[in-house]
C-alpha cells in the first residue's frame, strides 16, 4: 500500500511539475507601435512604423524594430508596398541586428460594413550571427473588421491572424493571431489620429518541430495620417 501511495504521488509531482514547467514557458507581454503617414498625391504615401516589445510579464525592454515604407495603392481593392525594417533584438541575452528588405501585396474587398483583407509579405532578412546570414521568409495575414457606431462614436473590432514561413527551416514556424479593435480619434493639426488596442496569441515553433511555445501579448497602436 505505502509502495502504490509513493508511486502515486510520484507521478502526480512529475505531472504538476511538468505543467510547471509548461506555463514557465509562456510570457506575457506588451508591444507598443505608431504609424505615421503621409499621403502623396491620390495613389501614393510613405510610412514610417517604430515599435518597442517589452516581455518578462511586461517587465524588460527587449525589442524595438522601425519599418519605413512607401505604398502604392492603385484602387480601393489593391495595396502594394516596399519596406526596409531595422531590428534591435536582445531576446537571446545578447543584442542582434537584423536588415531586411520587405514586398507586400494586399487585396481588399468590402461587403457593407465588412471589411476583408489579406496581407502577403515576401522578406530578405540579414540577420547579425544567424547560421546563413540571410534569410528569406513569407507571411499571409488574412484580417475581417467589422465598422460600427457605439455612443456616437466608430469603432472597427478586427480578427486577424499572421502566419509565418521560414526558408532557412522550411516550415510554418510563427504564428500570431489578433483580437482588436480600432478607434479614431479625431484630428489634430490636419491630421487623422487613431488608437488601436489588441490582444495577440504568439506562437513559436521550438527546435523539434513539434514543440511550440506562446506569449500573451496586449498591444496599442497609435496612427497619425496626413
Amino acid at each position: 500500500m505505502m509502495k502504490r501511495t509513493l508511486i502515486v504521488m510520484g507521478l502526480l509531482g512529475s505531472l504538476g511539475w511538468g505543467g510547471a514547467v509548461a506555463w514557465a514557458r509562456d510570457d506575457f507581454q506588451t508591444w507598443h507601435s505608431a504609424e505615421v503617414v503621409k499621403r502623396l498625391g491620390a495613389v501614393w504615401e510613405i510610412a514610417w512604423l517604430p515599435e518597442i516589445r517589452i516581455r518578462h510579464d511586461a517587465s524588460q525592454l527587449f525589442y524595438h524594430e522601425y519599418r519605413q515604407g512607401i505604398r502604392w495603392k492603385p484602387s480601393k481593392h489593391l495595396q502594394l508596398g516596399v519596406n526596409y525594417l531595422f531590428v534591435r533584438n536582445e531576446s537571446s541575452g545578447k543584442p542582434r541586428e537584423e536588415h531586411t528588405g520587405e514586398l507586400d501585396l494586399t487585396p481588399k474587398a468590402s461587403m457593407g460594413s465588412w471589411d476583408l483583407s489579406a496581407r502577403g509579405r515576401l522578406a530578405l532578412r540579414t540577420i547579425q550571427g544567424s547560421a546563413g546570414e540571410e534569410e528569406w521568409q513569407f507571411r499571409v495575414m488574412p484580417k475581417i473588421a467589422r465598422r460600427m457606431t457605439m455612443a456616437g462614436r466608430t469603432l472597427t473590432p478586427y480578427l486577424a491572424d499572421d502566419l509565418f514561413y521560414d526558408s532557412t527551416r522550411t516550415a510554418w514556424n510563427q504564428n500570431r493571431l489578433y483580437l482588436g479593435v480600432s478607434v479614431p480619434l479625431g484630428t489634430a493639426a490636419g491630421a487623422a489620429v487613431s488608437v488601436e488596442a489588441y490582444y495577440m496569441l504568439h506562437s513559436q515553433l521550438g527546435s523539434t518541430r513539434r514543440d511550440w511555445s506562446s506569449n500573451h501579448v496586449v498591444g496599442t497602436k497609435w496612427g497619425v495620417k496626413f
